[in-house]
């Protein structure tokens, strides 16, 4: 895989984690109807890349699941729980800042001066 490639995937899938955490918010979401909704933006993803996902923001306390039953069948329904609102309040202050620079190139907030470069290592 090229390093090109390999940060378009990694940034995606951030961004993926950031979209589940606020539409989470908005109301409850379980994964046929968030997959139907990122499919509608363009963005394909497999539930077997979905549901780990749910799973892990869930393991880390950011989503609550309840089980409901829906024309006779069992769905997952995630929740944004405190942990998970306080993350997406702190990643949308952070992200603003980064598009800000980078999309709208205005100068950086902080520690780091217009002209200072960052050194970025693929691993």
């Amino acid at each position: 895989m090229n390093n090109q490639k390999q940060i378009g995937q990694a940034f995606w899938h951030g961004v993926v984690k950031l979209v589940v955490l606020h539409q989470a918010g908005l109301a409850p979401l379980y994964g046929g109807r968030f997959s139907k909704y990122l499919r509608q933006r363009g963005y394909d993803i497999s539930p077997g890349s979905l549901y780990p996902m749910l799973h892990g923001l869930e393991k880390v306390d950011f989503l609550r699941s309840r089980i409901r039953i829906f024309k006779g069948r069992v769905r997952k329904y995630y929740e944004l729980t405190p942990q998970g609102r306080a993350c997406l309040e702190t990643l949308r202050q952070e992200l603003g800042s980064i598009v800000r620079e980078v999309i709208l190139d205005e100068p950086p907030n902080g520690d780091i001066s217009p002209n200072q470069s960052i050194d970025l290592a693929l691993s």
